[in-house]
C-alpha cells in the first residue's frame, strides 16, 4: 500500500512540475496587450538643451543662471507644476548645455536669469519628443533655446 502510495505521489509530482515548466514557457511570451513583454523597470529617455543668451544690444551674457524645470502634464481643472528643477550657468561666449536622463516628463520651462542684475529674466515652455528608443529606452530629444534679454529700465 505505502509503495503504491509513493508511486501516485511521485507522478503527480511530475505531472504537476511539467504544467509549472510549461506555463514558464508561456508567461516569456508577448502579453495580451500585444505590446510586449512586461518588464520591471521605469520608461526613461535621455535629453539635451543648449543655446545662448544675449543682451538686445548682442552681446554674451556670461554666467547666466539657467533653470530647467520638469513640468508635470496638466489636467483638466489643475494648472502647470513644477516636479523638479536643475540649474546651469552660461560659460564665457554665453552658451550652456543641459544634459539629462530623466524619467516620465517631456514638458521642460527653461528659465534664464541674469545674475549682474543687468537684464530682466526671460523664459520659455518647450516639449521634447524622444525618438529612436525601444523597450523601456523611450529614445533622446535635442531642442535649443536661445534667449536675447532686455535690459532692465532704471
Amino acid at each position: 500500500m505505502k509503495k503504491r502510495k509513493k508511486q501516485w505521489l511521485r507522478m503527480c509530482n511530475g505531472m504537476m512540475s511539467g504544467a509549472l515548466v510549461l506555463l514558464g514557457f508561456t508567461s516569456c511570451d508577448e502579453n495580451s496587450t500585444g505590446t510586449g513583454r512586461c518588464e520591471y523597470g521605469t520608461p526613461y529617455a535621455k535629453y539635451e538643451i543648449k543655446g545662448k543668451v544675449m543682451g538686445e544690444d548682442r552681446q554674451v551674457v556670461s554666467d547666466a543662471r539657467i533653470l530647467v524645470k520638469n513640468m508635470a502634464p496638466k489636467t483638466d481643472n489643475s494648472r502647470t507644476r513644477v516636479v523638479s528643477s536643475d540649474t546651469v550657468y552660461t560659460k564665457e561666449n554665453g552658451e550652456y548645455l543641459y544634459q539629462n536622463t530623466i524619467t516620465g516628463y517631456q514638458n521642460f520651462r527653461v528659465v534664464c536669469e541674469d545674475l549682474t542684475g543687468a537684464y530682466e529674466a526671460d523664459s520659455m515652455d518647450i516639449k521634447m519628443n524622444p525618438t529612436g528608443g525601444s523597450g523601456w529606452y523611450e529614445g533622446k530629444d535635442n531642442k535649443e533655446v536661445n534667449f536675447e534679454l532686455k535690459k532692465k529700465e532704471k
